[in-house]
């Protein structure tokens, strides 16, 4: 008998009902879809050698954990709806997730949103029907914790949701932000406490100039460039230099959008630091209470427009960011999908099949690691700007409260 060669497999006929377990699949090695919605499959295990997933939907089971998923790096759909799943884990390499489907299962912690951050790609969640959604507005916290969502169970992120969910889980957001830059600071920046609370106007000017830091690229990713090259093409040759000079081109378009924002961030901070200095000397002169209290209020507003001002111009940063990395990804895969060598007319087609495909393992490990820690470093320093802004934001109300 062949071996089964199937793109697709469904258990949506009468036959293929009621199954228990998934350990017939081993052998379908090039299916991309598996449905096997509506069983009664306790336990995710066998698709160690379903590589090529892009599409696993495993709805309506009874499964409890999320496992058995380490190899399906290509998988870019996941459908656990309807199961008995309590806690999201174990997902770690499915870098390439754009849609999640987890709505009435028994997860009863928030929290658990915060593991989906490490999605990069997630543009479609559904998580409704969980006991925490029916405690607490989920939406706004989804959007305050995951931005690269879009839609959520049907629902269409607005930039207005997100400038409402930064405001309300911002002292959340904050404490979650700061425990993870504390954790992934590096020794280049490790002397300086970018969590620590502003304690004097100096501190806050320093916090102030530095929301949205202009740092230069980070040296690792770009000491990978040659490396890279040189796994891909001969050193010197045409293709090797296009690649090389592309990455460079990327690297140097990140540092002038970089720039830019930090350039528009400096112009609101100073507009504002300077109506803000001559509103504080205006209340400071009034007499009348009442006039005095309204004062204050208005001097709040003002501040929590700046903070929404910030935020909006930091999401909007990170996603021109992201989506030069998705063309730099795009660039490079494209590159190698058509510029390959061909192999020596010598070798056998056995020794060619397997030389081209160590090739390619190798080649696109090496792409995959480069996207990868470009894509961590800018996570990182998000984490840091977004910190800063919430220490200025923090440090202006208490001014405004010793005006009270």
């Amino acid at each position: 008998m062949s071996t089964p060669c199937r793109r697709c497999y469904s258990s949506n006929t009468p036959q293929k009902k009621n199954l228990i377990k998934m350990d017939f699949l081993h052998d379908f090695t090039s299916l991309i879809r598996l449905d096997l919605n509506n069983n009664i499959i306790q336990k995710i295990w066998g698709l160690e050698r379903l590589t090529n997933l892009t599409w696993l939907n495993l709805s309506f089971n009874k499964i409890e954990d999320i496992e058995g998923l380490d190899s399906l790096r290509k998988l870019e759909l996941l459908n656990l709806a309807y199961n008995k799943i309590s806690v999201i884990k174990n997902m770690d390499t499915l870098e390439n997730l754009t849609h999640f489907f987890i709505s009435k299962n028994q997860i009863t912690h928030k929290e658990c949103v915060h593991y989906l951050m490490r999605f990069k790609k997630l543009f479609k969640l559904s998580i409704g029907g969980n006991p925490f959604t029916e405690k607490d507005d989920h939406a706004l916290y989804v959007a305050a914790f995951i931005p690269n969502v879009t839609l959520l169970d049907n629902i269409l992120i607005r930039p207005k949701m997100r400038e409402e969910a930064a405001i309300k889980y911002k002292f959340e957001l904050k404490k979650f932000l700061e425990s993870q830059t504390v954790q992934e600071k590096t020794e280049e920046d490790a002397g300086v406490d970018s969590a620590a609370p502003v304690t004097s106007a100096d501190e806050a000017e320093a916090t102030r100039r530095d929301s949205l830091p202009e740092t230069p690229p980070t040296q690792t990713s770009q000491s990978k460039i040659a490396e890279l090259c040189s796994q891909i093409f001969a050193i010197d040759s045409d293709e090797y230099k296009q690649l090389e000079t592309e990455l460079n081109s990327f690297f140097t378009g990140q540092t002038e959008t970089e720039a830019h924002y930090q350039q528009r961030a400096s112009q609101m901070l100073a507009v504002f630091d300077e109506q803000h200095t001559m509103r504080i000397k205006d209340i400071k002169k009034i007499q009348d209470p009442d006039l005095h209290r309204i004062k204050i209020i208005d001097l709040r507003n003002l501040t929590s427009q700046l903070f929404k001002d910030l935020m909006a111009l930091e999401f909007e940063f990170v996603k021109n960011m992201d989506d030069n990395i998705i063309l730099l990804d795009s660039f490079i895969s494209d590159m190698l999908s058509t510029d390959f060598d061909s192999p020596s007319q010598v070798e056998t087609p056995e020794t060619i099949g397997d030389t081209e495909n160590q090739m390619d393992t190798q080649v696109n490990d090496s792409k995959e690691a480069l996207i990868t820690q470009i894509q961590e470093e800018e996570e990182r320093r998000n984490r840091v700007r977004i910190s800063d802004i919430y220490r200025y934001y923090d440090f202006l109300m208490k001014t405004v409260e010793e005006l009270e």
